[in-house]
């Protein structure tokens, strides 16, 4: 079992846009010690006054809400929002975005910004919120904006949403009045718009005057969000308290956020009611909901999914037909009951998860391509047969050339459902005559050998995005092409294909939704045929929460946000919905 806690997925689009070198730890441990007595905790400070008291004895709304936020095992003040290794709450509780794209929803829910207006092809105007305060009292305004976008531009190690913008397709920002910002675009790029909103803002009375943004630690940070003042810091916790001037209404008092020695002690802590939102426990209805069914729960959308990637710079998988034919042999239904308890389904062949993306899929390439996406061992042999693959006395394969076909899965230490998944893709392999070793290294091993290249088999999955454009830009653009050796952090598998490259265009060209639909079908339909990647079966974004302490969080039945705490930069849509009880 791994906690899926921190900042970004691995090989996400959104992520595209940042430096190879920023760490993508979704799926890390959590490191530290000595939390497990912790729970809530209750203050005053930097809150409104509280007007009565609570069933539980505390001021109403001053709980701090104690998350399963962090992999770290000493925690360094850093809250530079720009930086790859700042804290866990500059982006998940302090500096807010324009806009957040709603993976519950399906929605561009307005932030602070109110309203994104395309003004022609290539100019997005948005207009600002108007009550919006920096937490050190002063107005939030266009200016701010502005002065973000030209921050990045001057300082390329500043990492952020709208990382690249500059060079891919951004001619100016502008301030068109205090509430106005004017995007000027160097051609048409519809997605432009949510990558843009994506981004999170500084103020600049503040960032203007630091010598070097990209090494500024920020310790003391000025932002709009709605936990903004550091009450206590240590290497093992720190607490956040409400920032005093926020623009919206709180009935939470701020968050603690401790660190674990590992994924024992979290699912202890868990179990024990300890922890009021994040976590993962084994098969939770068991180990979990059933010891208190009023107020644990857990909600577990499935929003995009895990693939097995296939270094296709490597043979034998340039070839479609051993792709397929590696798809064949496994048995997705076994990965799922082992690795996530039997709660998913199956992925299809568009590589899109079903549930986001439902107004999209097309359901004749899904029906088509479970010829390939499916489990079908004597048809997988036959492929690799055709391929030249042939079986020797010892039962195993060998390339055309006689070579014996020898290959490793590499997965990080300690993400436990990946280790299950990738064992069974070892097993699965062996049955058609596939050699396959499960190398489990080091995270930091890990990612520099799949951003490298350096791999035969390996795990990856994919962003929450708005529409599939940056999936399939992830998956077979080349834009996002790199040679082995240079890294990637997203077209790992290594795949590139011209008619992609023009159904791309021809989709970032276009705001017209109906037009963007038949496009993506036709671009399911290639990726049906080539088959860069193996879709394996739809990833849970994990959730829990106990309301012993704090209501509000969204559930399956009030699907307002996600419940997941790895979504960027969900989290903000769901602390104004939370009250102490």
């Amino acid at each position: 079992m791994r906690h899926t806690v921190t900042r970004h997925p691995a090989f996400c689009p959104h992520v595209s846009r940042e430096p190879v070198s920023r760490p993508v730890t979704r799926r890390a441990f959590i490191g530290g010690a000595g939390v497990l007595a912790l729970g809530v905790a209750a203050t005053a400070c930097g809150s409104t006054t509280p007007s009565k008291t609570s069933p539980s004895g505390r001021p109403a709304g001053t709980a701090l809400v104690t998350l399963v936020a962090e992999s770290s095992r000493n925690f360094t003040r850093n809250f530079n929002p720009f930086s790859p290794t700042s804290r866990w709450a500059a982006l998940k509780a302090m500096y807010e975005p324009l806009m957040i794209n709603n993976s519950a929803t399906g929605k561009l829910d307005p932030w602070i910004a109110s309203k994104a207006e395309w003004n022609g092809p290539t100019r997005l105007d948005l207009t600002l919120r108007n009550d919006v305060k920096w937490s050190d009292g002063k107005s939030f305004q266009a200016s701010d904006v502005v002065f973000t976008f030209e921050l990045m531009k001057r300082n390329k190690g500043l990492i952020g949403p709208a990382s690249g913008a500059w060079e891919d397709y951004l001619a100016s920002v502008e301030a068109v009045d205090p509430a106005t910002v004017r995007f000027t675009l160097t051609k048409p790029y519809s997605p432009a718009l949510y990558i843009l909103v994506s981004q999170f803002v500084v103020p600049e009375h503040v960032w203007s005057s630091i010598p070097d943004p990209v090494k500024h630690t920020n310790p003391d940070p000025v932002a709009t969000g709605p936990f903004t003042v550091v009450k206590s810091f240590q290497p093992q916790r720190y607490q956040l308290t409400a920032n005093p001037h926020y623009w919206q209404k709180l009935g939470v008092g701020g968050l603690n956020i401790p660190a674990f020695s590992g994924n024992d002690q979290i699912s202890a802590a868990t179990i024990g009611g300890q922890i009021d939102w994040g976590g993962l426990v084994p098969d939770p209805d068991k180990t979990f909901v059933s010891r208190d069914p009023q107020h644990f729960g857990y909600w577990w959308p499935r929003t995009t999914c895990v693939y097995l990637m296939l270094n296709t710079e490597k043979k034998p998988f340039d070839d479609v037909r051993v792709r397929k034919a590696v798809s064949l042999a496994l048995d997705r239904q076994r990965m799922i009951d082992i690795a996530v308890w039997g709660k998913s389904a199956p992925a299809n062949a568009t590589g899109l998860p079903s549930g986001p993306y439902k107004d999209w899929i097309d359901p004749a390439v899904v029906q088509e391509g479970a010829s390939w996406v499916g489990h079908d061992a004597a048809k997988a042999g036959a492929l690799l047969d055709e391929a030249g693959l042939k079986k020797g006395a010892d039962g195993f394969r060998t390339l055309p050339d006689g070579t014996p076909l020898k290959l490793s899965i590499i997965v990080p230490t300690g993400w436990n459902d990946w280790i299950s998944s990738s064992q069974c893709v070892a097993d699965n392999l062996k049955e058609v005559g596939i050699r396959v070793e499960l190398k489990t290294i080091a995270y930091e091993t890990w990612t520099d050998s799949t951003y490298q290249g350096r791999f035969d088999l390996t795990l990856g999955s994919a962003e929450r995005t708005a529409t599939p454009f940056e999936f399939f830009r992830g998956m077979m653009s080349s834009a996002t092409y790199k040679p082995v050796g240079t890294a990637s952090a997203l077209n790992v598998q290594r795949y590139k294909s011209a008619e992609a490259d023009k159904l791309l265009a021809e989709f970032a060209a276009t705001p017209d939704l109906a037009a963007q639909q038949a496009l993506s079908k036709q671009l399911e339909a290639l990726f049906s045929r080539e088959a860069p990647v193996v879709p394996l079966y739809e990833q849970p974004d994990w959730g829990l929460y106990n309301t012993r302490r704090v209501t509000g969080f969204p559930t399956e039945k009030d699907p307002y946000a996600p419940l997941t705490l790895q979504s960027t930069p969900s989290t903000f849509l769901v602390y104004p919905k939370l009250r102490s009880v």
